[in-house]
C-alpha cells in the first residue's frame, strides 16, 4: 500500500508542476469572477427587456393601435358584418380606457387583465345586444363594465379579488363549474390576495405570476389525471411530482424564494450566479482534466520516462491505477475548491441572503437542504460528466499513445457532444439512441429539477430527453467499466519500453 501511495504522490507532484495545470487553475479562478459578471449582465438584460416591454412608450403604441382600428373600421366597414364591427369598436373603447387610466395592456397585472379580457368581452356583448335592440341585456353588460371600471378607478385590488370570488360562486350555483373547480379556483384567488400577485407590475416579481398560474394548471392536471396542455395521461409518478411541485411553489411564495428559472422569467442574481458559475467552471475543469488525463500516459511513453517505472518492482496495473486515481483525486479536489471559492465570491458580490438551499418534499412537507451541501452535491454531480470525459481521454492516451490524439479527440467530443446528439435525435427516432452515453449526460438538470419551475422543467426535459436518472447512471457506469478494462488491458499487454 505504501508503494502505491508513493506512486500516487509522484504522479500528483508531476501534475502540479506542469505549466498547463497552473494556467488552467488560474483560468478556473478567473471563470468564477467571469460567472459573477455574466450573471449580473444576464439579470440586467432580462429585466431591461421585461421593463421595456411593460413600461416602454406604450401610450404611443396604444394610440397607434386605436388609429389602426379606426382606419380598419372606416375602410372595411361596408364589407364587415355587424359582429366584426362591434368587436373592433369594443377594442377601440378598451384601448381608450387604457389611455385614460394609464394602463399598459402589454404588462401582466390585474388592471390590464380585467381590461383586455373581461371588460373587452362585456363591451363586445354590449354592442352586439345594442345592435339587436336588446336594451335590457345591453344595460346589464354596461353595468358590469361600470362596476369593473369603478375598481380600476379606485385601484381596488381587493375588490377585484372579491368580484372574481362572487363570479365563481355564481358559476357554481348555475352549474357551470363543479365543486372541485370552484375550490381550486378559490384557492388560487386566495393566493393572489395573500401574496398580492398581480397587484402591481414589477419585473422582479413576475415569477410569482408564473408560479400561481402553474399551481392552477397542476391542480387541474391532478383532477383530470392528465397534462391539460399536452393531453398526455399522467402516471402515478407524474401525479406525485405535480403534488410536490404545488407544495414547493407555495413554499416559494411564502418565503419569497424565486426559482432559478420559469418559462417567462429568471430568479435572483445570486441564483443565476450559482447556476452560471457551475456551468462555466465545469467547462474549464473538464478542459483541464482532459489535458491532464490525455497526456498522463502518452507523454511519458513518447518521452521514454515510462521505462523507469518498468524497472521498479511495481506492477503495470498499479502504475496505471495510480495515474488514474490521481486524476480523479485532482478532479474531486478542484470541484470542492471551486464550490468553496464560488460561495465566498457569491457572498462577497451578492450577499448571503439570496443564497438558497435546495427545496425538496419529504412526508408531505417541504424541506430546504443546506446551501453549501447543496452546491457541493450539485458540482459533484456535474463532475460525473467531467469524469466520463476524463476516462475517455485517459483511455485514448493509453491506447493511442499520442497526446495530440487523446487531448484533441477528448476535447472535440466534450465540446461537440451536445451538438452531435441534437443532430442524432433530430433525424433518428429509434429507442437505441438512449443507450448512447452522450445522451445520458446533463445529470444536474435532471436530478435537481426543483430549482426550476414546472414549466421550465418541462422545457428542459424536451431538450435533455426524458431519460430516467437511474438508467443514465447505469449506461454511464457500463461505459466507464468498458473504458477502464480497455485501458488496463492495453497497458498490460503492449510494450511500454
Amino acid at each position: 500500500m505504501s508503494k502505491f501511495l508513493k506512486l500516487c504522490s509522484c504522479e500528483f507532484t508531476k501534475i502540479t508542476k506542469k505549466k498547463s495545470c497552473k494556467i488552467m487553475i488560474i483560468l478556473l479562478i478567473l471563470s468564477i469572477f467571469a460567472g459573477a459578471g455574466l450573471s449580473v449582465l444576464t439579470k440586467k438584460m432580462y429585466s431591461f427587456s421585461q421593463d421595456y416591454a411593460a413600461n416602454g412608450d406604450y401610450k404611443t403604441s396604444t394610440r397607434a393601435e386605436i388609429e389602426t382600428l379606426k382606419a380598419d373600421l372606416e375602410t372595411n366597414g361596408s364589407s364587415l358584418d355587424e359582429a366584426s364591427k362591434n368587436s373592433i369598436q369594443a377594442q377601440i373603447d378598451v384601448c381608450q380606457y387604457a389611455l385614460d387610466y394609464d394602463i399598459n395592456l402589454n404588462s401582466s397585472y390585474w388592471k390590464s387583465t380585467i381590461l383586455s379580457s373581461e371588460i373587452l368581452s362585456s363591451k363586445i356583448n354590449y354592442y352586439n345586444f345594442k345592435s339587436m335592440g336588446d336594451e335590457i341585456s345591453s344595460t346589464a353588460e354596461q353595468n358590469k363594465i361600470d362596476k369593473k371600471m369603478e375598481l380600476i378607478k379606485n385601484n381596488d385590488f381587493a375588490g377585484y379579488i372579491n368580484l372574481q370570488k362572487n363570479l365563481l360562486k355564481e358559476n357554481l350555483d348555475n352549474g357551470l363549474i363543479d365543486q372541485q373547480d370552484y375550490e381550486d379556483s378559490l384557492y388560487i384567488l386566495d393566493l393572489r390576495a395573500k401574496y398580492e400577485v398581480g397587484k402591481e407590475y414589477n419585473s422582479e416579481d413576475t415569477w410569482k405570476e408564473t408560479i400561481v398560474e402553474e399551481i392552477d394548471i397542476l391542480k387541474s392536471n391532478i383532477k383530470y389525471g392528465m397534462d391539460t396542455v399536452t393531453e398526455k395521461a399522467l402516471s402515478e409518478k407524474d401525479l406525485q411530482k405535480a403534488k410536490e411541485s404545488i407544495l414547493i411553489n407555495e413554499y416559494r411564495l411564502e418565503h419569497n424564494m424565486p426559482p432559478y428559472m420559469t418559462a417567462t422569467s429568471v430568479g435572483s442574481t445570486r441564483k443565476i450566479f450559482d447556476y452560471m458559475v457551475g456551468g462555466i467552471t465545469m467547462m474549464v475543469l473538464a478542459i483541464m482534466m482532459i489535458i491532464i488525463a490525455g497526456s498522463s500516459v502518452s507523454s511519458e511513453i513518447s518521452k521514454g520516462t515510462i521505462k523507469f517505472w518498468s524497472f521498479t518492482p511495481n506492477k503495470r496495473w498499479k502504475i496505471l491505477l495510480s495515474k488514474l486515481c490521481v486524476c480523479v483525486f485532482v478532479l474531486v479536489i478542484a470541484t470542492v475548491f471551486v464550490t468553496i471559492l464560488s460561495t465566498l465570491i457569491g457572498n462577497l458580490f451578492f450577499g448571503s441572503k439570496d443564497a438558497q438551499g435546495y427545496l425538496y418534499v419529504s412526508d408531505g412537507t417541504v424541506h430546504q437542504l443546506n446551501y453549501i451541501v447543496y452546491m457541493l452535491l450539485f458540482n459533484l454531480v456535474g463532475a460525473i460528466e467531467v469524469f466520463m470525459f476524463l476516462l475517455f481521454a485517459f483511455m485514448l492516451s493509453t491506447v493511442a499513445r499520442n497526446t495530440a490524439v487523446a487531448v484533441g479527440v477528448g476535447l472535440a467530443t466534450y465540446l461537440g457532444g451536445a451538438t452531435i446528439m441534437q443532430l442524432i435525435t433530430m433525424f433518428v427516432k429509434a429507442d437505441w439512441v438512449k443507450f448512447v452515453p452522450l445522451s445520458n449526460l446533463s445529470l444536474t438538470d435532471r436530478m435537481f429539477t426543483n430549482d426550476l419551475s414546472y414549466s421550465a422543467t418541462t422545457l428542459v426535459n424536451s431538450i435533455t430527453g426524458d431519460i430516467p436518472v437511474g438508467f443514465s447512471f447505469a449506461v454511464l457506469g457500463v461505459t466507464a467499466l468498458i473504458m477502464i478494462v480497455t485501458m488496463f488491458d492495453s497497458f498490460r499487454k503492449r510494450d511500454i519500453i
